[in-house]
């Protein structure tokens, strides 16, 4: 094996480790309190089923809205809340929280760890209370939504599955992106609500937009492209081109994401300074 083969599995399989040590501590802090978890879980099961009916109200006047059905719809609306939840399960949470690291200074120790600082980040707080009601919710939604497609192909699956991942690699740079400024406004609320609506406006179909909003939901903020792109393949409304296009925004995106965040982190000032 060459030796930077042997670098890069060596790197992976570390990174791995620490996250399943991240996962079963917070496992573990997130079971003490069952009830909450209980209550978060049935929550985000109501509003995924919120969702539901109003979509089940809007079909109920019209058969298909941006040439999208109803049960293609569903595939796309359960779509979002598997890239939510995995985003949770990965990175999502420790976003959240980085203001909050920042002003504690907490931060600091982070920047001395022995992993890339926005992998600490994201690791420490993986979540799995979160978004889970959401997630299978979301699960529920797609199979549902597939098994009702008269052209639904079991052979869609796997690149489905690949056009997900790109999806939350491109929630991933936006996240980085938006979060970067928060080592100059340490408050990061506000820019956590940017990223909320970026994700939910993920669940209406691509084809609502026209002219410059179609062009800015897809380079500016490519919220139209994190869940139509998988769910088209899946419900048999596959683009080649636009699968092409899918991947070169997220790969232009998670660069700038990177550099960006790298040239705020050579900017930022201890909070003990």
């Amino acid at each position: 094996m060459k030796p930077w083969v042997s670098k890069v599995s060596a790197q992976i399989s570390r990174y791995l480790f620490l996250y399943r040590s991240f996962l079963a501590h917070n496992l573990k802090n997130e079971m003490i309190y069952r009830a909450n978890f209980v209550i978060a879980v049935i929550m985000d099961i109501f509003f995924m089923g919120v969702n539901v009916v109003f979509f089940a109200i809007l079909y109920a006047n019209v058969e298909t809205i941006g040439g999208w059905s109803f049960h293609q719809t569903m595939v796309l609306v359960g779509s979002v809340g598997v890239v939510r939840e995995i985003a949770y399960l990965t990175f999502r949470q420790g976003f959240l929280e980085l203001g909050e690291y920042i002003r504690t200074g907490r931060f600091d120790a982070m920047l001395t760890a022995p992993m890339a600082a926005n992998a600490h980040l994201a690791f420490r707080h993986v979540s799995l209370t979160e978004s889970l009601g959401e997630g299978l919710m979301g699960l529920a939604l797609v199979v549902y939504g597939f098994i009702h497609l008269p052209d639904a192909a079991l052979s869609s699956i796997p690149l489905y599955l690949v056009m997900l991942i790109n999806s939350l690699l491109l929630y991933y740079a936006f996240c980085l992106i938006i979060n970067s400024a928060v080592f100059w406004l340490v408050k990061s609320q506000e820019l956590n609500t940017v990223v909320y609506y970026f994700i939910d406006t993920a669940r209406y179909p691509r084809e609502i937009y026209r002219g410059l909003g179609k062009a800015f939901f897809t380079f500016v903020v490519p919220s139209s492209l994190i869940a139509t792109v998988p769910a088209s393949i899946l419900t048999g409304r596959a683009d080649v081109g636009l699968i092409a296009l899918t991947l070169c925004v997220t790969a232009v995106l998670l660069s700038l994401g990177l550099a960006i965040w790298n040239w705020s982190l050579q900017h930022y000032s201890s909070a003990s300074s």
